[in-house]
């Protein structure tokens, strides 16, 4: 078999045709160029855009695009439980079903939809680059979007089932919180001062969102649950990653200041 028929069999015939075709997902090209594009602008061209420039205030923009990301995660959060989690599908193995009826395509389509959401995801950082609050884009902020992007793509493109949708559910979850605050705190200082007893609860918040998520993933590679190996390992291997950028971040943020106080 030449490499023209493995790249056929790994990237197009093991995908599932579902989804393959939804935009973005079948391109190798498409999704990584946005990748090395976003990482182009926020590490390299914005900083020197905005070298000799003051600030962008954008707080109009910022209120709104909160208010967008809280109501665009709690239409995918409503999207996946309508599709049957908590009613038809568990926390436990589920196998996978791929007939094409309404009720197993809502869950693919709700992945690919997410997906897209994630790239969306990208303007926080441009927005800390344009307010030129460079110190906020660190390795975890950088790390955190990209990969939760490739596993995103990855999933939709390979697995677009109950089980792996799970991720994104509780991700969603979670955004809908985490907007919310950063919506409130964009009204002024005031509001921030009222939000601040609240701040490091939401880094624990996303720390325990890794757990449940292990604890979810774990699941597909007992024995006994008949699924593919491979999607559960490597996201189980980067929300270990991830959980421990933000135990780092929480560490230094918050248990410092408590020490200083």
């Amino acid at each position: 078999m030449g490499l023209v028929d493995v790249y056929d069999f790994y990237w197009n015939q093991k995908a599932d045709s579902r989804t393959n075709n939804l935009p973005l997902i079948g391109s190798p090209v498409l999704i990584p160029f946005c990748l090395f594009s976003y990482l182009y602008v926020v590490l390299k061209w914005g900083p020197e855009y905005m070298k000799n420039r003051k600030p962008y205030k954008l707080k109009t923009f910022v209120v709104c695009y909160n208010m967008f990301q809280i109501v665009i995660n709690a239409y995918i959060v409503q999207q996946f439980i309508s599709a049957g989690w908590f009613s038809e599908f568990s926390v436990f193995c589920e196998m996978s079903d791929y007939p094409y009826t309404t009720k197993f395509t809502k869950i693919p389509y709700t992945l690919w939809f997410a997906t897209m959401i994630k790239l969306i995801d990208f303007v926080e950082t441009f927005i800390f680059v344009l307010r030129k609050k460079d110190n906020q884009v660190t390795f975890l902020h950088l790390y955190h979007h990209i990969s939760t992007v490739l596993i995103s793509w990855f999933v939709t493109k390979y697995v677009p089932v109950a089980m792996s949708s799970f991720t994104l559910l509780i991700n969603c979850s979670v955004h809908v919180i985490m907007y919310s605050y950063y919506l409130f705190s964009a009204f002024g200082k005031n509001i921030q001062k009222l939000l601040n007893p609240f701040k490091p609860l939401l880094t624990l918040t996303q720390m325990v969102q890794f757990i449940i998520i292990m604890m979810q993933n774990a699941q597909s590679l007992r024995p006994s649950c008949h699924v593919t190996k491979i999607p559960g390992s490597i996201s189980i291997i980067n929300l270990i990653i991830n959980f421990i950028l933000f135990y780092n971040f929480y560490q230094k943020r918050y248990k410092s200041d408590q020490k200083k106080s």
